[in-house]
């Protein structure tokens, strides 16, 4: 059995998530050179070259790779045993990473992590607002909101609650045209889309049917804050998460138009890594963050 030394795997994993040697050393407060000393060592420990070094890059060898796929989950575990032993006696602190798109980000975020932090000061919140689909493990994130299905067998999840998507129209807009008295109507009436230029069927649920809805959109964008400003000036109507116009529709910026009928649900989730032992302060994250999203979304 190699003796291996367990502070070198750590440094090990810090360069591999973060891509450099450079930004390993600041993320651990120690010089590059002592980062590629612990690198170089780890690899003599091992008996094989675990990166590929270049000037300006590096690239993992199959032994590299190997090492982290199987090392780090391990790893992880062991920081949250550390983690909750230290957590048990003092107040819970340290790092979340938490990415979450960028609508919900902007409309909901700031004020839950304030929420949570005014409980928790000394725990650090490193927020990522970011439409892609992460790779969680890869990039070191430790949570996750996904809106949609999600099929990924190495992750936890934990539902939080559904986006509504609702029908709504500025005031302005029925200054040019008539308001419709049936669902059907609404036909007759520009669309601002979402789903993309094309003409489309959005399929409605409503109270006892659903309805296919024939639109021909005048405008589309892939952003729900464009799409609700578009809809204030009274260019045409849209489909809107629930929760963010909620303060729109008071001022009476925005009109629901048929509250009955509304788009098929979608799931909200709360994603992270399998792992035996999460630290508390994530484990508390989660929590809060379940709750109070499953209400903000209702």
């Amino acid at each position: 059995m190699r003796d291996i030394d367990l502070n070198r795997l750590l440094v090990f994993k810090v360069v591999v998530l973060t891509g450099s040697f450079s930004k390993a050393g600041q993320q651990m407060r120690m010089p590059k050179s002592r980062v590629s000393r612990q690198i170089a060592a780890l690899e003599r420990e091992m008996g094989m070259p675990l990166i590929y070094r270049t000037t300006r890059s590096f690239q993992l060898t199959q032994a590299g790779k190997d090492l982290f796929q199987r090392a780090l989950p391990a790893l992880n575990d062991l920081e949250g045993v550390l983690q909750n032993i230290g957590d048990s006696k003092a107040e819970m602190q340290g790092p979340i990473r938490f990415t979450v798109p960028e609508d919900v980000g902007v409309e909901l975020m700031a004020g839950l992590c304030h929420e949570f932090n005014l409980a928790h000061p000394r725990v650090q919140i490193d927020l990522l607002v970011d439409n892609r689909s992460i790779d969680l493990v890869k990039e070191g994130i430790d949570l996750a909101l996904r809106i949609g299905k999600v099929k990924d067998s190495s992750l936890t999840g934990k539902k939080v609650g559904e986006v509504r998507l609702e029908l709504y129209a500025g005031p302005a807009l029925f200054q040019r045209h008539a308001r419709p008295q049936k669902i059907e109507e609404l036909s007759s009436l520009p669309f601002m889309s979402f789903f993309g230029a094309e003409p489309q069927n959005l399929k409605l649920k409503g109270p006892k049917s659903t309805c296919q809805l024939k639109t021909k959109p005048a405008f589309s964008c892939n952003n729900f804050f464009v799409l609700k400003k578009m809809a204030i000036s009274g260019n045409g109507y849209a489909l809107l998460p629930s929760y963010i116009v909620r303060e729109e529709v008071v001022r009476g910026d925005l009109v629901p138009l048929f509250k009955d009928w509304r788009y098929e649900e979608v799931p909200v989730q709360l994603l992270y890594p399998q792992q035996k032992n999460m630290p508390p302060r994530l484990r508390t994250f989660i929590d809060f963050m379940a709750r109070r999203l499953g209400e903000k979304l209702l």
